[in-house]
């Protein structure tokens, strides 16, 4: 659909960029303000097929309720499908600790994704603005950002989350509203300069930044487009140098080579770029850039990851902690048996002939079937723990014995050993106990491997 409208001109080239003219849905973020209003009805009028989501927080008590109301007419009155969701968005904040603001926006989202995947919407459309991505990029500046966090908010993310307005004024869309004799409805706590940081910046800082040069919004949203340019070429750069210093193994660790970042041409931007997406604090960025050769074993954590200082290098890694097998679990002595860590064990009964071969592999172990206490099982090493090694008559601390392998503290918390009642009889992968060794009287071996 052409339209010789300004604004209707911009939301029409961002969707027609991101957006198929097709069956598929656009859910639209919709609550009733001005911003939500104008993007309802703007992309109506582009022709698209519309579901528009309505969330009741219940933070504004009547407030929230005549919000919910409007929007119902809204829809009833341009007859476009809506569907409303109810939140007891304090008691997230409080089970989850986050703010009110934070909690608001997990809840939403998440339930966002959720109509998305059951529709088979191509993109869910919010109602930000360029002023709401100047107060996007001058939040971002203030808590400490890189790069990215100067580039605001993208036209389109890559969960699909579509800002058609992210071009238009906010005074542009109540024009184009009022021109149509539309309302809306204003969401009080927007007025209060204490309630949200956005608040004040939209009500207090911006205001003046506008005394100095009246054009600010348009500035900063250009220069915020500027450096999303730029961050293309930067990006190319620092995946290049990436690629020199680390490498990631089959179950996620990555392994960062010290003297190969040392060598490269910022310590502190490459380790920024690795750390601070996964959650991890400028000050820790700034710690460990400072203390590259300090002891081995030194660990630093966000919420979901770790960083370990191992012999020379830096080991990123999820903590899996939770996948660590405290309680022994049963091996049958047939079949694959799968294990934290993406590790499985195939589990193999033979009788013992003249053309018997013993497998020899660290990744196997051929036992005396006759000679172990069923049934088997297996578990993660844990402190204290002692094996007999093959061809020796004293224990030995398992813990000594994975120092002796130079194993990283990941690699010692994620060792499994397999147990006959409770004593070791093979270390998965590195050492099998004396005692359970095929001779010339067995009969009978089980062979565990390593699938």
């Amino acid at each position: 659909m052409t339209t010789n409208n300004p604004l209707l001109q911009r939301i029409s080239a961002i969707t027609t960029a991101h957006l198929q003219a097709s069956d598929q849905p656009v859910l639209v973020a919709l609550s009733g303000g001005a911003d939500s209003v104008c993007l309802l009805l703007a992309l109506q009028q582009l022709g698209y097929q519309l579901i528009a989501l309505h969330c009741n927080f219940h933070l504004r008590g009547q407030e929230s309720d005549t919000d919910e109301a409007f929007v119902r007419r809204l829809c009833k009155q341009h007859e476009v499908q809506l569907l409303v969701k109810h939140f007891s968005t304090e008691q997230h904040a409080r089970k989850h600790k986050l703010s009110i603001e934070m909690a608001a926006r997990e809840l939403r989202y998440q339930w966002f994704n959720e109509i998305m995947k059951e529709t088979g919407a191509q993109a869910i459309a919010v109602a930000h603005h360029r002023n709401d991505q100047v107060e996007t990029m001058m939040l971002n500046l203030v808590r400490g950002t890189g790069l990215h966090g100067l580039t605001g908010m993208s036209v389109m993310s890559a969960q699909r989350i579509l800002r058609p307005l992210l071009t238009t004024d906010r005074s542009q869309i109540e024009e184009w509203l009022r021109a149509r004799g539309q309302e809306w409805v204003t969401d009080s706590t927007n007025l209060d300069a204490q309630v949200a940081q956005r608040n004040k910046l939209r009500l207090e800082v911006i205001p003046m930044l506008q005394e100095l040069n009246p054009a600010v919004v348009n500035t900063l949203c250009d220069t915020a487009h500027r450096l999303a340019e730029a961050e293309k070429v930067y990006r190319r750069g620092l995946e290049a140098e990436l690629a020199e210093v680390c490498q990631t193994d089959k179950e996620g660790t990555m392994r960062i080579d010290v003297a190969a970042l040392e060598g490269s041409s910022s310590v502190e931007t490459l380790l920024y770029e690795m750390m601070y997406p996964r959650g991890f604090t400028t000050a820790q960025v700034h710690e460990v850039a400072a203390c590259l050769h300090g002891e081995a074993g030194t660990i630093w954590t966000s919420q979901e990851w770790r960083l370990l200082r191992d012999r020379g290098c830096l080991l990123l890694r999820r903590n899996t902690a939770d996948a660590a097998i405290a309680t022994p679990q049963m091996l049958p002595l047939e079949g694959i048996v799968p294990l934290p860590h993406s590790t499985q064990l195939r589990i193999s009964r033979k009788c013992v002939t003249p053309s018997f071969d013993i497998p020899r592999s660290r990744n196997c172990v051929c036992l005396d079937l006759d000679k172990l206490a069923l049934p088997l099982s297996v578990r993660s090493v844990q402190h204290g723990d002692r094996i007999v090694p093959f061809g020796k008559h004293t224990p030995r601390l398992v813990s000594d014995i994975l120092t002796d392998q130079k194993l990283s503290l990941f690699q010692r918390e994620a060792q499994l050993a397999v147990l006959s009642g409770d004593t070791i009889v093979w270390l998965v992968g590195i050492r099998a106990a004396a005692g359970y060794e095929v001779d010339s009287t067995t009969r009978n071996v089980i062979i565990i491997e390593i699938a």
